[in-house]
């Protein structure tokens, strides 16, 4: 990415994240700081990143992108803090999470607000904005009660995990690849951005699940070894369950909640290097899609970017 490009693209956050503070704060009083403290802090915004970059490359107008990201960090965030309270975590992006710091309560009323939230961002992007937003929240819901019911579950294969993947998080960037498809004044192939986008979410989770082994909390933001803690098998997990002269000594350490010893053992046997091998084969189909949007400049700085999605250790 040239740094023009790398500029606007800076600036088109600078202006979400405005947004989402302006947007938070029109709730008076201690409830609208609340949230404000936790929705203008928004972390990698690599949600919103990918909407605007997708964006540029449909060219779709900067103001409509610029909502449909804030409708996407909205939606993103209110998930967390459900999730951070099924979860138990007490660490988000190097803070204490809400559920910690108040109550899970506290912390499940402020995702709501944020939900609510994010559905009036997107009607102010397209008429249909808000009503596919519903049903792309209806698809993380049953992603992650699939999860719940996974859990531990040792026959867990990788079409289901990328299944789940591709509700869970998958859903969320699909909404935002159907509306910028939807917006975009160029001819190009309508299912094209949904499928590109969707992928996207399912490299992002593919990433953060290798990371929950191989980055520590200093890094990562967040508890340590989480996915073990809740018994939520991934795919480095997958894959070394599937290799016959690995699985006994792997699910030792993984009844035994053995964090450490998991992490080292995936990484040592080469299954968290096989499932970046599994996001680098989705991040070659999504740039091929990348290169083939209307607006070819910024679709190559779009294809640069899925680049650094699957190569990132952050």
């Amino acid at each position: 990415m040239t740094p023009a490009s790398l500029l606007k693209v800076e600036d088109s956050l600078s202006r979400v994240r405005a947004g989402l503070e302006s947007r938070a704060l029109r709730i008076e009083g201690r409830v609208g700081r609340e949230l404000a403290a936790f929705v203008a802090r928004p972390g990698k915004m690599l949600r919103s990143r990918f909407c605007l970059l997708l964006g540029g490359a449909l060219g779709v107008p900067r103001d409509k992108a610029e909502a449909a990201a804030r409708a996407l960090e909205l939606v993103h965030n209110a998930s967390l803090l459900h999730d951070d309270c099924i979860d138990e975590a007490t660490l988000r992006r190097s803070r204490p999470t809400p559920n910690a710091l108040f109550n899970i309560p506290t912390a499940l009323l402020i995702g709501d607000l944020a939900f609510s939230q994010g559905l009036e961002e997107a009607v102010d992007v397209s008429p249909s904005a808000a009503k596919l937003l519903a049903a792309a929240v209806r698809e993380m819901s049953v992603g992650e009660l699939q999860e719940e019911f996974l859990k531990g579950d040792a026959d867990l294969t990788v079409d289901a995990y990328i299944g789940v993947c591709s509700r869970k998080t998958g859903a969320l960037f699909e909404w935002a690849g159907a509306v910028l498809s939807e917006l975009s004044p160029f001819p190009h192939e309508q299912a094209d951005p949904p499928r590109l986008a969707c992928a996207a979410g399912i490299l992002l989770q593919v990433v953060d699940d290798i990371h929950d082994y191989t980055l520590g909390e200093r890094v990562s933001g967040k508890d340590e070894g989480q996915d073990v803690k809740n018994r939520r098998l991934t795919l480095p997990c997958l894959y070394a369950l599937a290799d016959a002269r690995a699985r006994e000594e792997f699910l030792k350490l993984w009844r035994g909640g053995d964090a450490t010893g998991v992490g080292r053992f995936l990484v040592e046997g080469g299954f968290v290097a096989k499932a970046r091998g599994k996001g680098r084969e989705l991040a070659d189909s999504m740039t091929a899609m990348a290169r083939a949007l209307p607006c070819r400049a910024e679709a190559s700085q779009l294809a640069f970017f899925i680049d650094l999605l699957v190569k990132r250790e952050f």
